[in-house]
């Protein structure tokens, strides 16, 4: 098939991609917005919606305005889907995707551990947020080196762990409906990844990011429920943190990115260079010819 054949069975697939990424931008500022009504929070006297559930929502737009942009921008100019037509977006758009993963799991953390003791919630919150950090740069090295495995698995690990620990302990507020919500956001974002990863191609992408649709719907329905049962839960769960996360996180971020950094030149220095034992089977083959040489002519 010829790339103008192509391009043409392309375009139909790349547009409905482009469409779930504007769909996803939607749904994320609308379910911030739902968050930001003074109706919902005002009666708290927190002075503002909860910061941790809004950083989901709004990660959660920020991934798939990139996504919408860059798809949209590839069809206006005749190459729908060529990801690789701008290297650096795709690779902008895996690093994002592993802080969506991350404050996701924080956003879990509070839902289910939001009555618990204020050190105790300081922990797990800190934990997951410095081990997000920290690990999230390797999802914009390129794909099959360590740094971007050990990042999905993070990635990968953290999802089944959260969704388990759902399951098994429930939600603080919300009852069975927040519960199994919750739990089905995270079943559907760890199917997408193992049976249609998005970097396995346009049809991998769309049928990856209509789960995660669908997977944000459920969070903003169960967030909801929980909220109408104990409306003021998400400030005063917030309201436990210490002010000492940000830059706690600026530095485990800036940590991050060395090591991925220096773990991935590394390894590229390493494939370069010659083994011992290619070198040592080089200098054989050079003694051996000499001795032959002389052997023939003494």
């Amino acid at each position: 098939m010829n790339t103008t054949t192509k391009t043409q069975n392309d375009m139909p697939m790349a547009i409905l991609s482009a469409v779930i990424m504007w769909a996803l931008v939607f749904l994320g500022l609308y379910s911030a917005n739902i968050l930001k009504k003074p109706e919902n929070y005002e009666m708290c006297d927190t002075g503002g919606p909860a910061a941790w559930a809004l950083y989901y929502f709004y990660f959660s737009a920020i991934g798939g305005g990139i996504g919408a942009v860059y798809e949209t921008y590839l069809i206006l100019i005749g190459k729908p889907y060529v990801e690789e037509t701008i290297p650096w977006v795709p690779k902008t758009r895996g690093y994002i995707a592993g802080y969506i993963f991350t404050v996701s799991t924080v956003f879990d953390c509070f839902m289910v551990f939001a009555t618990s003791e204020a050190d105790f919630l300081n922990r797990i919150v800190f934990g997951i947020s410095i081990i997000g950090a920290f690990m999230a740069p390797g999802m914009f090295m390129a794909p099959g080196t360590a740094t971007r495995k050990a990042a999905i698995l993070w990635n990968g690990g953290s999802t089944v762990l959260s969704m388990v620990i759902i399951l098994k302990t429930g939600t603080a507020f919300g009852g069975a409906k927040t519960t199994y919500c919750l739990a089905l956001n995270k079943a559907s974002s760890f199917i997408g990844s193992i049976l249609t990863p998005p970097d396995g191609g346009l049809q991998n992408n769309i049928q990856y990011h209509m789960l995660r649709f669908i997977a944000n719907v459920l969070v903003i329905l169960g967030y909801i429920n929980a909220t109408d049962e104990s409306s003021c839960f998400p400030q005063e769960a917030g309201a436990k943190i210490s002010d000492k996360l940000a830059p706690t996180l600026v530095a485990a971020a800036a940590a991050g990115w060395v090591t991925m950094l220096s773990v991935t030149s590394g390894s590229s220095s390493k494939a370069k260079s010659p083994s011992i034992d290619v070198l040592l089977g080089d200098v054989k083959r050079d003694y051996s010819t000499v001795k032959a040489s002389e052997a023939i002519n003494p």
